[in-house]
């Protein structure tokens, strides 16, 4: 027969993993947005997104730190080249599109941060000029702050980005570096080979069969 204390430590339990659930499909949502945010270079938007201390690393351009880092890759390396447009989000003839799927989140042990994996398949082109498609994972650091779940840290990997036209069969991969104007905070935490080298970016998961 259950005690009272026994029916309290079963409530405490739910309530536990009813707060862990909804806290997982908040992160999901918040990384959809973002998604769809950065598709449309609605960077009013994307910037909110993140704590005051971000740390936000893409590809080979280096690591942005803080608000003000990642005002200066978003609205400046980005939004004034590849995502270029106004208040209103992306300019006509231009597509910027980053799909993110397969999405891992897992609340850490204090439950107020959390890590997530997601795939970003990407289409890019300028009409009537280039066309570009590529690939990769970004690993993501989550914190709770006010109740509300931000971005604390972006890392994304580049697997392949190549012309539309001639693909990963006979392109190699865009490598890029660090912009000339909107120079990064810090220089990049890896050098990442692209396609057709390999390299597989850390996991923030134990297998969940091995436990490795």
């Amino acid at each position: 027969m259950l005690t009272a204390a026994d029916m309290q430590k079963r409530l405490l339990a739910l309530e536990a993993r009813v707060q862990g659930l909804e806290d997982r499909a908040a992160i999901e949502k918040l990384t959809r947005c973002y998604g769809y945010y950065l598709d449309k270079a609605l960077w009013q938007e994307v910037l909110p997104l993140f704590t005051d201390d971000c740390r936000i690393e893409i590809g080979e351009l280096g690591i942005y730190v803080g608000r003000e880092g990642a005002e200066r890759l978003y609205r400046g390396v980005l939004g004034e080249g590849p995502a270029r447009g106004d208040e209103r989000g992306l300019a006509p003839g231009l597509l910027f599109n980053h799909q993110l799927l397969q999405g891992v989140v897992d609340l850490d042990a204090n439950a107020d941060s959390a890590s997530g994996r997601w795939r970003v398949f990407m289409q890019l082109a300028e009409f009537g000029k280039s066309a570009a498609w590529g690939e990769g994972v970004c690993n993501f650091s989550y914190r709770k702050q006010e109740g509300r779940w931000r971005i604390c840290g972006l890392h994304f990997y580049r697997t392949f980005q190549t012309p539309f036209d001639e693909s990963w069969i006979t392109a190699r991969s865009w490598v890029g570096g660090p912009h000339p104007i909107h120079a990064p905070d810090l220089p990049g935490s890896e050098h990442v080979e692209s396609f057709p080298g390999a390299y597989v970016p850390p996991f923030h998961y134990r297998n969940p069969v091995t436990d490795r």
